[in-house]
């Protein structure tokens, strides 16, 4: 085959492109360059319009590579070495002004790297077009791919100098989070990439104080005090080592002060959350299991509650108002306790007595791991009317639980699992118990717990199993939360106690004849001899 001539081939999807890979081949293998192929084609200037392809490529690759570097340093809240400045004294270096000025000057280095890139982009899409008008439509696909090629060559050397930069900072690229395993975005909204950026931050980071509580910072330091005059060791020198503690205390206190105001610059993760926060037509939440954010449209997110909600059997609708409901829930609380006043101590009394009460809260965490996006029903019961109550019992039946056959967690199953040798080939079934929770007999299982209980135990405590029995209903037959401004009241199923009232039942169930694990959210997983 001679350069710049192509021989026919038949039209087929497979023939262009073993067309365009052998031409580039014989081109490199003929020993002559492909700028002298363009020239001698061409003419000198469509070689000039292909260096200055290829060179602006190159450039706008490697500005987006910086942009990239700069970003990362501003994230982690580091200073990249070049934008470091000489001051007189070097003891400024360390000060926050010094810090403030160089991310100053870090911020106006990525605004003029990105008004760079934007000028670059449109220079080289004039420089395509440029190629593309001159060059016959195959020799401008091989050539445009052999720029692409040699790009990519030389920006690799830009990444690892990068990275090698990165990590004399302390900062591992390889370590950070990817935004698409930890952002599951179902709803209708398109996220930013400063709202990407600060979600993938996860729900449990925490932003830095506005302001010290003065109070409370001197709190610890007055007990501190207190504490050391209780020592003799300090009894000859009090008043120095209680000096010092002074001056430390307000030095440390006039320090950091001044460090919240100077670094508290909440606008690059506050910004992205404010409007977040002020679109109400999407939910924020985490998956049900995994760490991880998930966003959801409010209205399919309440419609799959209340289509739970809407199963009469297990979940009634409360038309009284909430505060004569917990009112009535508390005087019948408190009327039992009076009854079993006398032998208990006052201690337990106090701790199980209520006041003030509030509903439960129903909400529900998105099973990202599932079609459909199915919820999971919780229900929050801290500061409902028998959240002591369920508390107390929890220790009673606990041992109920507990035995051979049960795991804690994943870790535990795993260590179990692989000490385990069989002589025959095996099979291992997990099975899923679903919606366990609400289908729990709540009045089959309060007796057969009464009927197990340790009688030493509830003796010890001062209850009969009759007054057990009694708080037993109370914990788990009571129980009311609200949703969309509406009480409810489950009729069957899960409530306070629903966890130890489920894994107590998974337990009576699960099969004994063969090697058998259950774990904490009612799944059984057996392991089967082979026949």
């Amino acid at each position: 085959m001679r350069l710049g001539k192509t021989q026919k081939v038949k039209s087929s999807s497979k023939a262009i492109p073993l067309l365009r890979c052998k031409l580039i081949e014989v081109k490199r293998l003929s020993g002559k360059p492909i700028t002298t192929y363009i020239k001698s084609k061409y003419g000198k200037t469509a070689l000039d319009t292909f260096r200055r392809t290829e060179k602006l490529s190159y450039r706008s690759k490697k500005l987006q590579k910086d942009i990239k570097f700069l970003n990362i340093c501003k994230n982690y809240d580091v200073i990249p070495q070049f934008l470091n400045f000489r001051v007189h004294n070097p003891v400024f270096e360390s000060t926050l002004t010094y810090r403030s000025w160089c991310f100053v000057l870090l911020d106006r280095e990525i605004t003029s790297q990105k008004r760079k890139e934007t000028s670059v982009n449109i220079k080289l899409n004039k420089e395509l077009n440029l190629l593309k008008s001159t060059l016959s439509p195959l020799d401008y696909i091989c050539i445009s791919r052999l720029i692409m090629n040699n790009v990519d060559k030389k920006i690799t050397h830009v990444d690892n100098i990068h990275s090698k930069k990165l990590l004399k900072l302390g900062i591992d690229i390889r370590k950070k989070v990817d935004k698409s395993k930890v952002i599951f975005n179902f709803s209708d909204k398109i996220l930013s990439e400063e709202q990407k950026n600060v979600l993938s931050l996860g729900l449990d980071y925490c932003m830095p104080p506005s302001k010290v509580n003065f109070h409370k910072f001197y709190l610890y330091f007055e007990k501190l005090c207190g504490n050391i005059k209780n020592c003799d060791i300090y009894k000859n020198n009090l008043n120095n080592v209680t000096n010092n503690i002074a001056t430390i205390a307000n030095n440390t206190f006039r320090k950091f002060s001044r460090q919240v105001k100077q670094d508290n610059e909440p606008d690059d993760i506050m910004s992205p959350l404010q409007s977040l926060k002020k679109d109400n037509s999407i939910i924020i939440t985490k998956p049900d299991k995994g760490r991880g954010v998930v966003i959801l449209n409010k209205c399919d997110y309440q419609h799959k509650l209340l289509n739970i909600l809407s199963d009469r059997t297990k979940f009634k609708r409360i038309t009284i108002e909430v505060s004569t409901h917990l009112l009535y829930l508390e005087d019948k609380l408190k009327r039992l306790l009076r009854t079993i006043k006398s032998s208990i101590n006052e201690n337990t009394y106090n701790f199980l007595s209520t006041s003030g009460s509030r509903p439960g809260l129903l909400y529900g965490l998105p099973k990202v791991h599932k079609p459909n996006i199915p919820l999971r029903p919780i229900i929050s019961s801290i500061g409902t009317f028998n959240y002591n109550t369920a508390k107390f019992l929890v220790p009673i039946i606990s041992p109920l639980t507990a035995n051979q056959y049960t795991i804690e967690n994943s870790t535990s199953f795993a260590n179990e699992i692989t000490t385990l040798n069989f002589k025959q080939p095996t099979t291992m079934a997990s099975f899923d118990i679903e919606s366990l929770f609400t289908n729990v007999p709540l009045h089959e299982t309060t007796d057969i717990i009464v009927n197990n209980v340790d009688t030493s135990q509830l003796t010890n405590i001062g209850l009969t199993k009759d007054n057990f029995k009694k708080l037993l209903d109370l914990a788990a037959h009571h129980s009311v939360f609200t949703f969309d401004d509406c009480l409810y009241t489950q009729t069957d199923g899960g409530s306070v106690s629903a966890m130890f009232y489920a894994d107590f039942v998974v337990k009576k169930i699960s099969c004994r004849n063969q090697i058998t694990w259950e774990n904490e959210i009612g799944g059984v997983i057996i392991i089967i001899p082979e026949i």
